[in-house]
């Protein structure tokens, strides 16, 4: 049944506007930006860990990027063994080299993309800062909007202990 309420979740946002979350906790009463998430399904496993009361909900977040990460080696791996066949057609070969350079591609623009969101994440901080009833609201420039989302760790954990 979770894996349908998230794939639902998933497939609904996926037209949605683009999502920074700023996950901050607090030290001496002031907030602190401690992690920014851009992913939905990060964004989903989060609020699902606080939905569970989860002590350490980041955690879960971690434990997810792991998983991912561990799933793309693995599936790496098998590409280059496909390319270290002799028998292996070549045009699956090819196939498999166009998929390196896919990888590439993919992985220099989600570099670029979290360098983006840092940005955007820290000008929004400064705003929810600013102002602490923002926790949820857009930014637009001429070209994008992106929604974001301020999630404080310490007041859910006071309302989940309640």
């Amino acid at each position: 049944m979770t894996k349908i309420v998230r794939y639902d979740y998933c497939m609904k946002n996926a037209s949605d506007q683009p999502t920074i979350a700023l996950i901050v906790t607090r030290q001496s009463g002031e907030p602190v930006l401690a992690e920014t998430l851009t992913s939905a399904e990060e964004i989903l496993e989060l609020e699902m860990a606080m939905i569970d009361r989860d002590p350490e909900p980041l955690r879960r977040v971690e434990v997810y990027r792991k998983k991912q990460a561990s799933e793309d080696e693995e599936f790496a791996d098998f590409v280059e063994g496909l390319l270290s066949q002799p028998f292996v057609k070549p045009d699956v070969q090819e196939h498999a080299v166009q998929w390196f350079k896919s990888r590439a591609k993919i992985e220099a623009y989600q570099k670029a993309e979290d360098d983006a969101s840092r940005v955007i994440a820290q000008y929004a901080f400064k705003i929810y800062s600013s102002d602490p009833n923002r926790t949820d609201f857009m930014l637009a420039g001429p070209r994008a909007k992106v929604r974001i989302k301020v999630i404080d760790l310490n007041l859910s954990q006071c309302r989940n202990a309640a």
